[in-house]
């Protein structure tokens, strides 16, 4: 961010930050969001370690994913999918099948 972005909050357990900034001239604030990248890897490393461990296959329920805010949103921009509104569903399937995002899955099975 530039100068004159100033961080107005941040959240130690995601990494996520959200900035400001005000536009004099045109009387305008605008706000944007980033993740600390170090703060997603905890996630990422996590989920990989849990890929190792296996599943219960007999389980009524899979924990399938843990997402790191900046991916949802990097999803929302680039492929128009929303992680958290449940009409998205098939779109959050298929990225999480899609070998690009394998890194997310904290186990191995097709959804």
């Amino acid at each position: 961010m530039s100068e004159r972005w100033d961080l107005i909050d941040h959240c130690a357990e995601t990494g996520l930050r959200k900035w400001m900034n005000y536009e004099a001239d045109g009387d305008q604030i605008q706000i944007a969001y980033d993740q600390d990248r170090a703060a997603q890897n905890v996630i990422l490393d996590r989920n990989k370690a849990s890929q190792a461990d296996g599943f219960d296959k007999r389980s009524d329920m899979w924990h399938a994913a843990h997402i790191p805010v900046g991916v949802m949103y990097e999803w929302l921009t680039k492929h128009g999918v929303n992680a958290w509104d449940p009409t998205h569903i098939d779109g959050v399937k298929r990225l999480l099948n899609d070998p690009e995002y394998r890194y997310l899955r904290v186990n191995h099975f097709i959804m």
